[in-house]
């Protein structure tokens, strides 16, 4: 059975019902998302999903700064629940970020996110457990916080139901070609004819784009979570610490259950094949990550092994998205390459994308993440170098 689909869209992940959603809020009909498992099942379920925006390149820092009031008001802005908890985020660094803080901060404020550089005592009364003698400068965001991530895609996707979009769970894509003016794709149960296909399936992009002979260039990695139990509950209202002073970049916040969840900012592992991670997590990660939390905080010299988990990062060379048309593709658009940071950039990235699918400028632009930016030589850099902090 073949079936004609106005747009379709292939990932029931965050961005995949995040823009199905708002392709129907903005009056698009006959609209079809497709996910080969069930929803919020790949990269997005393995999220930390914090919601910050420090950022030095000012693209990110607009998208995350409208994204986080979206969070923040899910109920009214898209329905449902997001999980949204705000807890403030701590920014330890050596003096040489003092300067692109300061900037950054400059830039934030101008937005009317209040963050400013504070003193060690008044870092140690937000979180007591601390140790701090060894960095040179603390950043403070007050507005910052964390979601739930599979609460956040489900209530994307029912609230794109109910506008009418056409979810369906458990449908591969087994064959992707281009007719004409229209894609055709291949399933178990259906085919699907659409003159405009939206990608946003992660790490598994260039596969489902190679029968079209089109290959971006992300390198996929492997990255491990833990969390950690110590003696006494680590408290949920105290902030996320985003660590730049350690070398596997480290970011902890306070997790449901008294745990703390602890992931990191570096470059993971390579990774050939996404579908064969699995959420084993190598020993001597959690031993290292062990030892970098107990000098950051010696409470947890003792600290117990809860649970660990991995999860793929698909990584373009500058660390930054791929969001919008396919050049030479009339019709077929991605969102792809997030690096780990792309759940806080979401509800605006998704927004953005579904205007520049239906013809309309979008409120947030996205020309910096265009796909052409790197062969005209317009990468995306920030003040702290490569990385998601960027």
């Amino acid at each position: 059975m073949t079936q004609t689909t106005d747009y379709l869209l292939i990932g029931g992940g965050l961005y995949g019902a995040a823009t199905a959603f708002n392709l129907a809020r903005l009056g698009a009909s006959n609209v079809t998302l497709l996910e080969r498992g069930s929803l919020c099942s790949g990269g997005t379920a393995k999220s930390c999903a914090i919601v910050r925006t420090h950022y030095s390149i000012p693209e990110n820092m607009a998208h995350a700064v409208e994204s986080l009031k979206i969070f923040a008001n899910f109920a009214e802005v898209v329905g449902g629940d997001a999980g949204f908890r705000r807890t403030g985020y701590l920014i330890l660094g050596p003096e040489a970020h003092r300067e692109p803080m300061l900037k950054v901060f400059a830039e934030q404020n101008r937005f009317g996110v209040d963050t400013r550089v504070v003193e060690a005592e008044e870092a140690r009364e937000l979180h007591p457990l601390l140790q701090l003698d060894d960095v040179e400068v603390i950043g403070y965001d007050t507005l910052t916080g964390y979601c739930d991530p599979y609460l956040t895609t489900t209530s994307y996707a029912n609230r794109a139901r109910d506008l009418g979009v056409d979810v369906r769970t458990d449908t591969p894509v087994t064959t992707l070609t281009k007719s004409g003016s229209h894609y055709r794709v291949e399933t178990p149960s259906a085919t699907f004819e659409t003159p405009n296909l939206i990608l946003a399936a992660g790490p598994h992009t260039n596969r489902l784009l190679s029968s079209l002979g089109v290959k971006l260039p992300y390198e996929i990695s492997r990255h491990q979570v833990i969390t950690l139990r110590i003696g006494e509950p680590y408290r949920p209202d105290w902030p996320i610490v985003k660590d730049l002073t350690s070398e596997d970049k480290l970011y902890f916040r306070p997790d449901s259950g008294g745990v703390v969840l602890i992931g990191t900012g570096d470059h993971g592992d390579p990774l050939d094949d996404p579908d064969t991670l699995t959420d084993a997590v190598d020993p001597e990660h959690i031993t290292r990550i062990g030892e970098r939390m107990t000098q950051r905080m010696p409470a947890f010299a003792e600290a117990e092994y809860v649970n660990g988990w991995t999860g793929p990062y698909d990584i373009p060379p500058d660390w930054n998205p791929m969001v919008g048309p396919v050049p030479s593709y009339n019709g077929l658009h991605v969102a792809v390459g997030f690096s780990g940071h792309g759940f806080k950039l979401a509800p605006t990235v998704g927004e953005a994308l579904a205007q520049t699918v239906l013809g309309q400028a979008p409120r947030i632009s996205i020309e910096a993440y265009r796909l052409s930016r790197f062969n005209e030589g317009q990468a995306l850099h920030g003040a702290y170098g490569i990385g998601s902090i960027s």
